[in-house]
C-alpha cells in the first residue's frame, strides 16, 4: 500500500515536471529591436522600419512564429502598405519580424503598435512607442520609400511647371524667337531720271 503511494506520488512529481518543462519549452519573449520611441511626421507615407525579435525561454531566436502588428482603431493612428490597420507576418531565421511603408495620419499625438507573437500554442505580447508629430521633418528613411511624397515639394512642382507653361506662352506670342532683335532699315533704291534734251546751232 505504502509502496504504492509512494509510486503514485513519484508519477505526479514526473507529470508535473514533464509539464513545466513542456510549458517552458514553449514560452515566448519579444524583444523590440527598431523603431521603438519614433517621433514621425504627420500625413506621410514612411518607410521606417518597426521590428521585433521573438525568442523562447533559453533566449534562442524562434523561426516561424507568426507575429501580428496593430495599430490604434482611432485617434492618432495609421495604416499599413495594405490600407488595413493590422499586419501579420512569420520571423525568420534569426527570430526577426518586421513592417514598414505606414501612412500616418494627420492628427497629432502618442500611439502604440501592439505587437502579438504567437508559436506551439504560446502567446507574448508587447507595444511599441511612437509619436506622431506635426512639426516632424522627413527623415532619410522616410525619403528612400520611392512612393514617398513631400506635399511642399509637389507644390512646388505645380509652380515651376506653371511658370514654365507662362515662359512657353509667351514664345509663342513672340513669334517663337528669343532674344535681341537686331534692327535694319529698309534699303533706298534709287531710280535714274533722263532730262529734257537740249539742241545748240553755231555760226554758220
Amino acid at each position: 500500500m505504502r509502496d504504492s503511494l509512494l509510486s503514485g506520488r513519484s508519477l505526479c512529481a514526473l507529470w508535473l515536471a514533464a509539464a513545466v518543462a513542456a510549458s517552458g519549452q514553449h514560452s515566448l519573449q519579444i524583444d523590440v529591436v527598431d523603431g521603438a520611441g519614433a517621433v514621425v511626421p504627420a500625413q506621410t507615407l514612411s518607410s521606417r522600419r518597426f521590428a521585433v525579435v521573438v525568442k523562447d525561454a533559453a533566449g534562442m531566436p524562434v523561426s516561424g512564429a507568426t507575429v501580428h502588428f496593430r495599430l490604434p482603431a482611432e485617434g492618432p493612428t495609421g495604416a499599413f502598405a495594405s490600407g488595413l490597420r493590422t499586419e501579420s507576418t512569420a520571423t525568420g531565421t534569426k527570430g526577426e519580424a518586421s513592417v514598414y511603408g505606414i501612412r500616418w495620419g494627420a492628427e497629432p499625438g502618442k500611439l502604440a503598435i501592439v505587437v502579438a507573437a504567437v508559436y506551439g500554442g504560446a502567446r507574448v505580447e508587447t507595444r511599441i512607442p511612437v509619436e506622431i508629430s506635426a512639426a516632424a521633418k522627413p527623415q532619410r528613411e522616410d525619403r528612400a520609400n520611392p512612393a514617398w511624397r513631400s506635399p511642399s515639394g509637389s507644390r512646388k512642382w505645380v509652380v515651376l511647371l506653371a511658370v514654365g507653361a507662362g515662359a512657353a506662352a509667351g514664345l509663342v506670342m513672340a513669334g517663337g524667337k528669343s532674344g535681341t532683335q537686331t534692327y535694319s532699315p529698309a534699303a533706298v533704291v534709287v531710280t535714274p531720271t533722263i532730262g529734257t534734251p537740249t539742241i545748240t546751232i553755231g555760226k554758220p
